[in-house]
């Protein structure tokens, strides 16, 4: 059997990998000259140097994402950081360290009781919506689905300040949006499997490289680079072949699309679209740009690997040198700084790091560059899951053409979990219709530990 994937991002990847373990034969197809799609590198003309598009980063939770580093032989390229730092404005840091030896969320308790972010009070009020969130059971979640988070923290007496202080600087950046507008079932999903289940789901993972050195040797043998597609081919409603942009035609059993929300709308004829409900509803999910900023500094700004910046304008702050001279500045759901001018937002992002951080009090910027993935993901607002489509075709739809990315439905928002999630279900749906094997690549989540298990008893 010959699988043809169109996009060499982490879904794409996934599926490729996951196939090839199943024995089938793969051709990954990928526009770039380099893979990873959203989550790769570029060479920086200014310093010719390899840069990532924007830092990205996983959680212990990300169970899938780790298998599939696993299979490419880098997992030890992943660099761990237990302790999560929060600085504000004043540039006083905090710290949340979990206890490895007690199960989760006992293992943050003594951490959280000395965190002096948040007050007694607000402290109080944190533990009270968690304990609530603990005791929600798989369907009471996503129940929560069509409610924005802002009204369930509303609910549960949560503060502006303490949103602004706990709740944003976690789920902003895993959901990127804005934590009231997102879906409760998300937010709250994110919470309890990074912070409320397992002990080890919420240490921190970064590339210890560039993205793109993770992918250097996938395990796929036929995976070509610098390759534009024109269009799928169609017998009847049964996808058959891919057409370059230069003429040829590749042969498939099944092509899997991984390029993109909008990549079917361009590459199948608009009457064969109709037949299939994946695609009706694709314009309902609303892209949401991330920013990234590359900052080199005439001298040491950051001492720690990362902090989370509370106040803004940056929202994460990432060490990527071994000095603290290179920084990285993460700001998602950055809808409000595109268009915005360059040398501005340099101005704005400097003066922070100067003024949150002693080190840096008389730091100068020798060179910044900013990059802003404009359909970074999908907003993640409620009741988003209805337009998500499925990898696999419905009965009636375009047989033998897979989705895989992680704006299809996966139980996951946008993250490069759910990406990999995608390609995985993506491949077992493929084994499953053309060599009737039951196969599920997917990797069991991080088991939840006893308060868990006795939460949901209650």
């Amino acid at each position: 059997m010959k699988i043809v994937i169109v996009g060499g991002g982490l879904a794409g990847m996934a599926a490729a990998v996951a196939l090839e373990s199943a024995g089938l034969e793969v051709t990954l197809l990928e526009l770039r000259r380099s893979l990873g799609g959203r989550a790769g590198s570029f060479v920086d003309p200014g310093s010719n140097e390899e840069l990532d598009n924007c830092q990205h980063v996983l959680l212990g939770c990300c169970t899938n994402l780790l298998d599939f580093y696993r299979r490419l032989g880098v997992a030890d390229r992943i660099r761990f950081e237990p302790t999560v730092r929060f600085a504000d404005a004043g540039g006083q840091v905090y710290e949340l360290r979990g206890d490895a030896r007690l199960a989760a969320p006992l293992n943050l308790v003594r951490s959280f009781l000395k965190f002096g972010a948040l007050d007694f009070s607000e402290k109080r009020l944190l533990a009270q919506a968690m304990a609530a969130m603990m005791t929600l059971s798989p369907s009471a979640r996503r129940r929560l689905d069509d409610v924005p988070f802002g009204r369930w923290l509303a609910e549960h007496g949560q503060t502006d300040r303490l949103i602004d202080r706990l709740y944003d600087p976690v789920l902003v950046g895993a959901l990127n949006e804005q934590t009231r507008r997102a879906s409760s079932a998300y937010a709250i999903q994110v919470l309890c499997e990074s912070l409320l289940s397992n002990s080890s789901g919420y240490i921190i993972g970064t590339p210890a490289c560039p993205l793109s050195r993770l992918y250097e040797n996938l395990p796929c043998r036929d995976t070509r680079t610098g390759q534009r597609v024109a269009a799928i081919r169609f017998d009847g409603s049964q996808a058959v072949a891919v057409e370059m942009a230069d003429g040829q035609i590749i042969g498939a059993d099944a092509i899997v699309l991984a390029a993109g929300s909008q990549a079917a709308l361009r590459w199948i004829p608009p009457e064969l679209l109709s037949r299939d409900g994946r695609f009706g509803q694709l314009d309902k999910l609303a892209a949401v740009p991330i920013l990234g900023a590359h900052l080199w500094f005439d001298r040491p700004v950051l001492e720690y690997p990362h902090v989370a910046m509370l106040g803004g304008p940056l929202q994460w702050l990432f060490r990527k040198d071994d000095r603290g001279l290179a920084v990285h500045g993460v700001i998602s759901a950055a809808r409000g700084w595109v268009g915005r001018d360059r040398g501005q937002c340099l101005d704005e992002f400097t003066a922070q790091i100067r003024a949150t951080f002693p080190c840096a009090g008389d730091a100068r910027l020798v060179r910044g560059l900013i990059v802003i993935e404009k359909r970074a993901t999908f907003s993640p607002l409620p009741g988003v899951d209805r337009y998500r489509p499925s990898q696999a075709p419905p009965p009636g739809g375009l047989s033998r053409l897979y989705l895989a990315g992680d704006y299809t439905l996966t139980g996951w928002p946008a993250t490069m979990e759910g990406a990999v999630r995608s390609g995985y279900l993506a491949a077992g749906a493929i084994v499953r219709e053309l060599c009737g094997k039951t196969t599920s690549f997917l990797v069991a989540d991080l088991p939840k530990e006893w308060p868990m298990r006795l939460a949901g008893l209650l």
